[in-house]
């Protein structure tokens, strides 16, 4: 899905767009230079602008080295809401893992733990929690660890048993009491031991097949930390303790626990941090922008826009005294290069869904979750024509279970994800890998719609409160409810 807005785009008054740089579940993310010439990134609320907009108010007059600086939130002529931060032009944490699949060894991942220690102790000292900690939210720049993404951040509650009616943030870095919707300053902790677990050992210490099967480890299972030396195993293991009180009640007291040991406090003192971009700078080819399965870490699908290749990023704005015909000749290219990226980008929408087996939509970026009440206007749809087709079939009124289980299996697992409620409604099924769903796992969805109906239509409701809008059929038969692509 291409960006909304391009080179030279001012959507916001005083703000001239240069480049879309990443794409996350709230928004999207633009380098863009302000009239006086400072450097920003310009976070574009497409959705849920009233969450998001409540966890930067929270955080806006933060002022720390560890935390990516929000500047303003403003509002444009059009009454869209935009969030102004310092524009960070290292990596992710995310793009280092990918570069070194394998972890980074004890002395890198000292180095982040204790750096993120103190971003998530200012934080807590300040009485906000992120509740979204990862990877991807986690940046390196000129020498610091810096925490981004506050949308999902919250003033920790005075009670302890102060709950929410929404579990959020992302399932491989949840504290099991999310489920019961506790956020105090543990569910930080316990990201952190996640996250140090994923760089010693390139991979998170609870991985499954489905939502609902890394959720239950979470509540029932330990890290295996056999392999790991001493004192990370015992580290994580307490940063990873089920109970809130088990472990660490502050992100530097884990960081400490590791800094104990005289060796790996030695190891620091020569670091040089220059030595964390090393791998990132010899991938090939651009950092691509996050996409829709972006909060996911390694080993799980991940389908994401890259440019088209080969293609010059927009000229910079010319400097005061710049002549005339250069300025001319400079946007003459960048037109030339933008209708380059156009036809490749045209091209490589028809090629990628058949080169990597994707559906449309995942592999062009364009996949929007379609949420509880769209999806119940095309249930009620398709009951409608199920119920006439179940009244006037041989079979009598009995046949509608029947009836209902082709209808979902063949005509979803044959007809583009997609019954005649849905396509009326511009929404569709497809697998949770971003792949077409089949008419096997079509009929599978539709028998496992017989346990969303037996627990009282709660199956159904979990869509209203889950983070990719899936019912318990969905977590079932590991398939998504996403809008078509002509609607964008």
């Amino acid at each position: 899905m291409a960006f909304r807005f391009r080179h030279g785009d001012r959507p916001l008054d005083g703000f001239t767009i240069q480049r879309g740089v990443g794409r996350g579940g709230f928004g999207e993310v633009y380098y863009a230079v302000s009239d006086g010439g400072r450097e920003v990134a310009l976070k574009y609320l497409r959705d849920n602008a009233g969450m998001e907009l409540r966890g930067v108010s929270h955080c806006m007059n933060l002022k720390s080295p560890h935390l990516v600086t929000i500047f303003d939130v403003k509002q444009s002529e059009d009454g869209e809401y935009f969030i102004v931060m310092e524009y960070i032009q290292g990596p992710s944490l995310r793009d280092i893992l990918i570069a070194e699949p394998d972890g980074l060894g004890t002395q890198k991942a000292t180095f982040f733990v204790r750096e993120l220690a103190k971003g998530l102790d200012y934080l807590h000292d300040h009485g906000i929690v992120h509740r979204d900690m990862k990877p991807g939210n986690v940046f390196y720049d000129d020498g610091y660890v810096k925490i981004g993404d506050y949308g999902l951040s919250k003033f920790i509650p005075l009670s302890q048993h102060s709950a929410q009616t929404a579990s959020v943030g992302t399932v491989h870095y949840m504290a099991p009491e999310i489920g019961s919707g506790q956020y105090q300053r543990g569910i930080d902790i316990y990201a952190l031991g996640v996250i140090l677990y994923e760089l010693l050992m390139g991979r998170v210490p609870y991985e499954g097949s489905s939502m609902g099967e890394v959720l239950m480890k979470h509540l029932a299972s330990q890290p295996e930390v056999s392999d790991l030396p001493e004192p990370f195993g015992t580290v994580i293991r307490k940063a990873l303790a089920k109970d809130p009180d088990d472990r660490y009640q502050t992100a530097g007291e884990m960081a400490q626990g590791l800094l104990e040991v005289e060796d790996i406090k030695n190891s620091l003192a020569g670091f040089d941090p220059a030595s964390m971009v090393e791998a990132v700078s010899m991938m090939p080819g651009p950092t691509i922008p996050a996409g829709p399965f972006a909060d996911s870490p390694p080993g799980t699908p991940d389908v994401r826009q890259s440019p088209a290749p080969g293609v010059p990023p927009p000229p910079p704005a010319p400097a005061p005294g710049f002549g005339r015909q250069a300025h001319a000749a400079a946007n003459t290219v960048a037109a030339a290069a933008r209708a380059a990226a156009a036809e490749a980008t045209a091209h490589l929408r028809e090629v990628r869904p058949r080169a990597a087996g994707l559906s449309e939509e995942a592999a062009s970026g364009q996949v929007h979750y379609a949420g509880f009440w769209i999806r119940f206007v095309a249930a009620l749809i398709d009951i409608i024509i199920i119920g006439a087709a179940a009244s006037v079939s041989f079979l009598g009124d009995d046949s509608y279970p029947l009836l209902a289980i082709l209808y979902d299996g063949i005509l979803i697992g044959k007809w583009n994800g997609q019954t005649i409620g849905k396509k009326v409604c511009g929404i569709k099924v497809i697998s949770a890998d971003g792949r077409p769903c089949g008419v096997g796992q079509a009929f599978g969805r539709a028998l496992a719609q017989i346990l969303s109906v037996l627990t009282l239509f709660i199956g159904y409701i979990i869509a209203a409160f889950d983070g990719r809008k899936r019912a318990l059929h969905d977590h079932v038969a590991n398939t998504l409810h996403i809008y078509c692509i002509d609607r964008f």
